[in-house]
């Protein structure tokens, strides 16, 4: 065997080795234009949503917390991270909320709204970070707890993309149900 085809063989093995690995996904693009109007229904450990066709969900388990991770792209998605109370009451928890701090983002308001038949606790902050490559960012922050369970409910999409987004975000929030 020459060097040159040495060369094939191994170029072909780590193609192969690629394409077989997950590494590369391939989408059927035709219904992008058409898969915003469509929406799509979302069930996992008791909690469901319908949202955008044309985003992506995920689920991450890390030790106890449980995040849903609903994404248009990079920079505009929505999570919902699954947090047990520990027997912590609501108060606790919003006692506990009330101090936290996030360096380098500015509050913009905050309200209450009714979720999932309950009260919620919304947020809404800006700022730029390394994360987001120091773009101005609009994060909504939204707290309830259920089932002795925080739900946290994080956005976040471009400040200048707000507009244009705020739909797909409502969408998602206003159908979220937990069992």
């Amino acid at each position: 065997m020459n060097h040159s085809n040495g060369y094939f063989l191994i170029i072909g093995f780590l193609v192969f080795v690629v394409l077989t690995s997950g590494c590369i996904t391939i989408n059927n693009n035709d219904n992008r234009n058409n898969s915003q109007d469509i929406t799509k229904n979302f069930s996992y450990n008791g909690v469901n949503f319908s949202y955008p066709g044309n985003w992506q969900v995920s689920v991450s388990i890390d030790n106890e917390n449980q995040n849903i991770i609903v994404t248009k792209d990079y920079y505009t998605q929505l999570q919902i991270m699954i947090t047990p109370n520990y027997g912590m009451s609501e108060e606790g928890v919003l006692h506990q909320k009330n101090y936290t701090v996030y360096p380098g983002w500015k509050k913009i308001s905050e309200d209450t709204l009714i979720l999932n038949n309950q009260t919620a606790y919304r947020t809404i902050l800006q700022g730029n970070d390394i994360m987001f490559f120091f773009n101005q960012m609009r994060h909504e922050e939204i707290l309830f707890v259920k089932n002795n369970n925080t739900f946290t409910i994080l956005t976040t999409v471009p400040t200048k993309d707000y507009n244009e987004e705020k739909q797909s975000f409502e969408t998602i929030i206003d159908s979220i149900r937990v069992q």
